[in-house]
């Protein structure tokens, strides 16, 4: 899992495909830092999670660098992908359900990477393979919102979370007992917001202190 935290959100084991995938632009200290800043990175991000083979990922290398306009139009796809699904996530976060919009850009890109399976034998021998034939990086892509429909559909919005931390706004699932967390890691965002907390308690005694004391 990506993170520039010095720590890694807690719990590591359960992140769904589409938290990783909205995950890969995320705030460090409020900056942006994006982890598919071009093609071949989506690829290697792809190839890693199993969504396209060692082969279909320098297939698809060969084929995005003979054609870069090509290359950055495949790359604004996943992009928007990835901003559709935050969106979705801050409308289920804030108001318990997903604009309209955003559900029917989900639709859209699910119903274009539909594939399907074709048997062939090859040459005058006694063998047959069976492909799946399609384009790799839309199968992709509709692999990733559908993890989001699954995981709605399966098991509800409730414990889906943004992190507290305007620094941060890291998407996570609550799997904790109460189900209350309001931080990606309370070890790194959650003592972040007590020592702010703290430190404005500290400034506005002081504050009080300082008045009391220009009053006398």
């Amino acid at each position: 899992m990506m993170n520039t935290h010095e720590t890694h959100p807690e719990p590591m084991q359960e992140d769904e495909l589409f938290v990783r995938f909205v995950n890969t632009l995320e705030l460090s200290r409020g900056e942006p830092v994006e982890h598919l800043a071009d093609a071949e990175r989506l690829l290697d991000w792809l190839r890693d999670e199993h969504l396209v083979s060692g082969r279909g990922r320098a297939a698809e290398a060969g084929r995005l660098r003979r054609d870069p306009d090509e290359a950055q139009r495949r790359l604004q796809r996943f992009q928007r992908l990835r901003d559709v699904l935050r969106g979705a996530t801050r409308d289920l976060v804030e108001r318990g359900d997903v604009g309209s919009g955003h559900l029917g850009e989900l639709n859209h890109i699910l119903r274009h990477g539909l594939h399907y399976h074709q048997l062939r034998h090859d040459g005058g021998e006694t063998r047959f393979t069976v492909s799946q034939v399609g384009d790799r990086l839309d199968q992709a892509r509709a692999t990733i919102a559908g993890s989001f429909a699954h995981f709605l559909a399966d098991q509800g919005p409730d414990r889906l979370r943004i992190c507290d931390n305007d620094a941060c706004r890291y998407v996570f699932i609550d799997r904790s007992p109460a189900g209350r967390r309001r931080w990606c890691d309370m070890r790194t965002c959650g003592n972040q917001a007590k020592v702010a907390r703290h430190r404005a308690r500290a400034r506005g005694a002081s504050a009080g202190a300082g008045a009391r004391t220009g009053a006398g």
